[in-house]
């Protein structure tokens, strides 16, 4: 199983066998996701991304999948550049006990990562279904995952994405957001 994601391209344009999993109103929480909207598709077997290539401006990677999308309304996007592997893994190891208690499943999780088109290609993602938009913002601002954040933020060139599977972001979420990034400065 695999999971296709891609920025700078429309989801009309994608090729037959991908389902659109979410690509609606997406926030940025760390370094700026300057990749264009991002979708999330996941691949039936034997799909011909031949055509994305063929995109102006399409970003678009591989991730392998661990699970099939479920019910939530929210997905987020972590996406890794590594500086330093080793520093890393004690975030690797200690956040699947944290994100659970958010009603958080991970539908790929540091699979092989392979590049499609376009010159962002991350070293490790990480696609994560919620339950609701404003469970992922009370998981990423949590004191529990506070001393993980900041082990991922120093070994990482890091992405963090947050997106609606469809439609707009909740003004709740979005306003928890502005405020705890304003004051991170």
């Amino acid at each position: 199983m695999q999971y296709l994601v891609a920025s700078g391209v429309p989801s009309t344009q994608l090729p037959p066998g991908c389902q659109l999993v979410a690509g609606s109103q997406m926030m940025s929480f760390e370094e700026p996701w300057s990749f264009g909207e991002p979708l999330i598709a996941r691949l039936a077997d034997g799909t011909n991304l031949d055509a994305l290539k063929t995109i102006v401006g399409a970003d678009a990677f591989l991730v392998e999948g661990i699970l099939e999308p479920g019910q939530g309304q929210a997905f987020c996007i972590g996406a890794h550049m590594m500086r330093d592997p080793e520093g890393f893994k004690p975030y690797a190891a200690g956040v699947p006990d944290v994100i659970k208690n958010y009603g958080c499943r991970y539908i790929a999780r540091g699979g092989k990562v392979t590049p499609v088109t376009g010159s962002f290609v991350p070293d490790r993602a990480v696609l994560m279904e919620f339950p609701t938009a404003d469970e992922a913002v009370r998981f990423y601002f949590s004191d529990a995952y506070a001393p993980l954040l900041k082990i991922r933020l120093r070994t990482t060139d890091p992405r963090f994405v947050l997106m609606a599977r469809s439609g707009q972001l909740p003004d709740s979420a979005l306003g928890v957001i502005a405020t705890k990034l304003r004051a991170r400065g």
